[in-house]
């Protein structure tokens, strides 16, 4: 009777090790499923604007549509909205996001532009209309108005369409140029 009772037992812990091997194994198998899925996944970060108007997201090399639109419109004011008081800053800060090229690009032209701007006491500013985003190549196209002044005085009021390119490089986006969509060689890097 206890032979009958030890084998038993034996044979209930010969049982028990055996579903917990298969459940160690089963366990083992889905950690390791879940480590390359992990590897091979790019992370979706939400960004979120100082003034939370909508939700943008980055996912490895791409952005959201909402976020090239809002960065577009943000650069171009940056570049088209200038006097010889707000140029110097506002080069600045294209020069943050801009890529190496267009960042040299942008301290020569600063040189010609702010020296135009104060021997004329000139001033422009875009009135944003419509803008249409490309995201699978980067690109913006915005269309608006294009004001130019001379002291008070408007001088030159004109309807302008600008294509504002970005650089992606490891999650990052970065202004590449600002260039007139129509025009003939004619490149705005600021």
């Amino acid at each position: 009777m206890k032979f009958n009772f030890a084998t038993k037992r034996v044979t209930n812990f010969e049982y028990q090790r055996n579903m917990l091997l298969g459940l160690t194994a089963a366990l083992l198998v889905l950690m390791i499923i879940m480590s390359l899925c992990l590897l091979f996944r790019s992370e979706r970060v939400i960004l979120l604007p100082p003034e939370l108007r909508r939700e943008f997201w980055a996912e490895g090399n791409r952005f959201s549509p909402e976020y090239l639109e809002e960065m577009a419109v943000y650069f171009l004011h940056l570049a088209l909205d200038v006097n010889q008081t707000t140029l110097p800053y506002n080069t600045e800060m294209l020069s943050r996001y801009a890529d190496v090229e267009t960042s040299n690009y942008l301290r020569n032209k600063y040189e010609k532009d702010i020296k135009k701007l104060k021997q004329n006491d000139a001033s422009t500013t875009f009135e944003v209309k419509e803008v249409t985003v490309y995201p699978d190549r980067n690109v913006v196209h915005v269309e608006g108005t294009l004001n130019s002044h001379v002291g008070a005085k408007k001088i030159k009021e004109s309807h302008e369409v600008y294509e504002v390119s970005f650089k992606t490089y490891r999650g990052r986006l970065f202004f590449r140029e600002i260039k007139k969509v129509g025009a003939e060689n004619e490149t705005a890097n600021q």
